[in-house]
C-alpha cells in the first residue's frame, strides 16, 4: 500500500526528529510505502537513532535540572555548588573593598604630601621675608645673610656661605639673594645640609671632649693608684724602684728590729720578776738585752732615732724597713702604759701596776713573736690592728694619713 507523503513542520522532539530526518530524505519521492521491507528498515533505524539521542538529550535535561533544582538526589552538589559560589563572592566583595581602601589611602597621601609641601613653602616664605626685613626688600648681599642667619640660630662660616652661593647658581662677587632664591627649595636644602653638618661637627667635639675628659679621669685615677702602691714617691709621683729583698739576711734583718719594743716592754715586767725569779730565766735574752740597753747611756735613744732614720732609706729591703718602722711605733705606743704604771706606782697601787705590767710585755711579746714568724716566711707583718696601717702609709707614702678619697 502506497501512501502519498506531504511535507508538513514535525513535532519538535527527539524521537521524531530521527524520523523526521529519514522521512525528509525518503519523501523526495511522491509514493512512499511503509510496507516495503527497504522502507520498514529505515523507519526502523530512525526510531533508534531518534530513541537513542532522545536518551541523551533528556540525561543532559536532567543534569541541568538537578543543578537548578532545589530537591532530587543531587541536593549536596547543589549545597557545594552554592558555597563555593557564596565564597567566591565574599573574595570578590573583600578585594572591591580592599581596592577602594588603597584609593582612599593613596588619596590621603596624595593630600599629606601637598599639605607638607604647601607648609613647607610657607616657611620658606616667612624664613625669607625674616632675613629680608620685609617683602619690600629687594634682597640681602652675603656677609649680612651670614649676620640674620646667625640671628635665627643658624652658624655659617665663610666657606659654608661660599658653598650656599655656589649652590643657588651664584657665580660672581657680590652674592645678592633675592626673595625668590631665599625661597627656594635648593637654598633650604643647602642650608639644611649645613646645619646637618653643623651638628654633627659639634656632636664629634663633644664626644671628643667627653673622651679626653674620661682619659683624664682615667689618668688620674692611675696616678692615684700609682701613688697608694709602695713603688711611687707621693712627693714628686715618680715611680721608683723599690728594694724587695726578701732573702734570708732581709729576713732576719726585720726580725731583729723587735728587740727595741721587747727590751722596752720588760722593764714593765721586772716586779713580776722580783716576785718570781723563774721568769728572768725564761726570758733570760731578753733579760740580759734589757740590763745592756739599759746600762749604757742613751743607748735606747740612739737605737730608736737609728730605726727611724734608717725606715726612709730606699735602698734598705722594704721588709727591713717595714719592720724598722712598726717597731718604732710599737715603742711609741709603750708610752701610754708606761704613764697609767707611774700612776698607779705613785698611787701605792703597786700589785695592779705589776699586773698591768705583765699584761703590756706578754702583748708586746705576742706582736713580736707573730712579727717574727710572718718575717721568717718572708712576708709582711702587716696584720697588727692600727700600727700595721700606719706603718704602710710611712713606709709607702711617706705620711702617717690615708690619701684622701677620690670623689
Amino acid at each position: 500500500m502506497a501512501v502519498q507523503m506531504q511535507p508538513s513542520p514535525m513535532p519538535s522532539g527527539p524521537v521524531v526528529a530521527g524520523m523526521h530526518r529519514m522521512l525528509s530524505d525518503s519523501g523526495r519521492d511522491s509514493s512512499y510505502s511503509f510496507g516495503s521491507a527497504e522502507n520498514t528498515g529505515r523507519v526502523r533505524s530512525a526510531l533508534m537513532l531518534g530513541t537513542f539521542g532522545g536518551l541523551s538529550s533528556l540525561a543532559r535535561v536532567q543534569r541541568g535540572h538537578s543543578r537548578r533544582s532545589a530537591g532530587g538526589s543531587f541536593r549536596p552538589r547543589f549545597k557545594v555548588c552554592r558555597f563555593a559560589k557564596d565564597e567566591l563572592l565574599e573574595e570578590a566583595k573583600a578585594a572591591a573593598e580592599a581596592a577602594k581602601l588603597q584609593l582612599e589611602a593613596a588619596k590621603l597621601r596624595a593630600e599629606a604630601e601637598e599639605l607638607r609641601q604647601a607648609t613647607a613653602k610657607a616657611q620658606r616664605k616667612d624664613r625669607a621675608v625674616r632675613l629680608l626685613g620685609s617683602e619690600d626688600i629687594m634682597g640681602i648681599g652675603l656677609p649680612e645673610l651670614m649676620v640674620r642667619l646667625q640671628q635665627e640660630g643658624i652658624e655659617i662660616s665663610g666657606a659654608q656661605g661660599l658653598a650656599l652661593a655656589s649652590a643657588m647658581g651664584f657665580q660672581d662677587e657680590p652674592y645678592f639673594f633675592r626673595l625668590e632664591d631665599l625661597t627656594s627649595e635648593a637654598f633650604d636644602k643647602k642650608l639644611a645640609a649645613i646645619q646637618a653638618e653643623n651638628l654633627q661637627a659639634a656632636r664629634q667635639a663633644e664626644a671628643k671632649k667627653r673622651e679626653e675628659e674620661r682619659q683624664a679621669q682615667a689618668q688620674a685615677q692611675a696616678q692615684n693608684e700609682a701613688n697608694s702602691s709602695p713603688g711611687i714617691n707621693s712627693a714628686g709621683g715618680a715611680a721608683e724602684v723599690v728594694n724587695d729583698d726578701r732573702s734570708l739576711g732581709a729576713r732576719l734583718g726585720g726580725s731583729l728590729a723587735y728587740i727595741l719594743p721587747l727590751t722596752e716592754a720588760f722593764k714593765f715586767m721586772l716586779p713580776l720578776v722580783q716576785q718570781f725569779p723563774p721568769l728572768g730565766v725564761i726570758f733570760g735574752p731578753i733579760t740580759l738585752l734589757t740590763f745592756l740597753l739599759n746600762t749604757i747611756p742613751f743607748v735606747p735613744l740612739i737605737l730608736f732615732v737609728t730605726f727611724i732614720v734608717f725606715a726612709q732609706l730606699k735602698d734598705i729591703p722594704r721588709l727591713i724597713r717595714f719592720n724598722l718602722e712598726q717597731a718604732v711605733l710599737i715603742d711609741m705606743a709603750l708610752t701610754i702604759p708606761s704613764f697609767i704604771l707611774s700612776g698607779l706606782e705613785f698611787s701605792g697601787k703597786i700589785q695592779a701596776a705589776s699586773i698591768l705590767g705583765g699584761l703590756t710585755f706578754a702583748l708586746t711579746f705576742g706582736i713580736s713573736v707573730y712579727a717574727v714568724l710572718c718575717n721568717l716566711d718572708g712576708k709582711d707583718p702587716d696584720g697588727v690592728p692600727g700600727i700595721s696601717g700606719l706603718t704602710k702609709n710611712v713606709v709607702d707614702r711617706g705620711t702617717f694619713f690615708d690619701p684622701p678619697e677620690q670623689k
